[in-house]
């Protein structure tokens, strides 16, 4: 680890020590910040590809097995106002099959992912992602939409959001093409609307698609599907408790607590040009990263994981 690297993270373990709580909205339990460090050396390049499969949230696995886990629509199943007649589920599977034709004609390279959806469900729950190169040399990405539990305030983490569009001036003719196909397919698709009652109040609103990226790079084109799935947010961090009376609901001592979070604000914004918030989440889990490139490559900063409690 660089020199500079070492000394952020001694920093920032002096300021919330090595692992502090962080309770954010229905986590009441379970919730926690600590120093995170990606040491380009050992790591590679940071990016989103890099990060979730270090991770495990995205793990290889048989295109035919996203293709069949798409048309069953297992993810879907999940919520309890997921009722479809056998005609539409026919219908369904059928367009399904004709995208992963358009898949298969237009991309090369093509792989697929298993998407960590959850922290509680069973492994063969995992929602499919399948990404591959155009003739362009430009990379497509497709995937579900994904269901989260938790909303964050901005009087607790102040962001504002990043979002990676397709910009067609960077794409060549055969992806916008491709990226024309795949507009049509997913209108076909449409959207299915699930709304409901997990069990005890716990109220859900939900719109199942399938959605699409195109980028130049693959790392490029899987973050915007992942973002465009409501899995991934990117935002440019601003700082901890804009609002102080937030902290009030959580900590006797809030005096303490905000000068804490003060410090920490000022500290990241000296150490780094600029800082951002790469939010995962899983329906009730949620893993954030809070990180700053330093001017040696390393990427450095806070990472907070925390379980929402569904609690009826």
């Amino acid at each position: 680890m660089q020199p500079q690297t070492e000394q952020i993270l001694a920093t920032l373990q002096v300021i919330i020590e090595p692992k502090s709580g962080f309770h954010l909205p229905g986590h009441e339990d379970g919730g926690y910040i600590s120093p995170f460090v990606w040491d380009t050396s050992q790591n590679g390049e940071f990016n989103i590809l890099n990060l979730s499969r270090s991770q495990g949230w995205l793990k290889l696995t048989d295109t035919d097995a996203t293709i069949k886990n798409w048309q069953t629509m297992d993810y879907a199943n999940n919520f309890n106002s997921f009722s479809l007649n056998s005609t539409y589920k026919t219908a369904w599977a059928d367009k399904i099959e004709t995208l992963f034709q358009i898949l298969s004609q237009s991309l090369q390279d093509m792989e697929s992912f298993n998407v960590k959806t959850s922290s509680y469900f069973p492994e063969n729950d995992s929602v499919g992602l399948i990404v591959g190169k155009t003739t362009d040399e430009n990379w497509v990405a497709v995937c579900p939409t994904f269901y989260k539990e938790t909303n964050i305030p901005q009087g607790q983490i102040s962001r504002s959001p990043v979002i990676h569009s397709m910009s067609a001036q960077t794409l060549g003719e055969n992806t916008l093409n491709l990226v024309s196909q795949l507009q049509a397919i997913t209108s076909e698709l449409g959207i299915i609307h699930l709304e409901g009652d997990l069990g005890g109040g716990y109220y859900y609103s939900y719109d199942y698609q399938i959605v699409y990226s195109a980028a130049e790079t693959k790392e490029g084109a899987i973050a915007q599907a992942l973002q465009a799935s409501g899995m991934l947010e990117i935002s440019q961090f601003q700082n901890f408790f804009p609002d102080k009376e937030y902290l009030q609901d959580w900590y006797r001592n809030s005096e303490a607590e905000y000068a804490k979070y003060d410090k920490l604000n000022k500290f990241l914004n000296h150490a780094f040009v600029e800082v951002m918030m790469y939010r995962f989440s899983f329906w009730t889990q949620e893993n954030i990263y809070i990180i700053g490139e330093t001017t040696c490559g390393d990427w450095a900063g806070l990472y907070i994981k925390s379980e929402f409690v569904y609690n009826p």
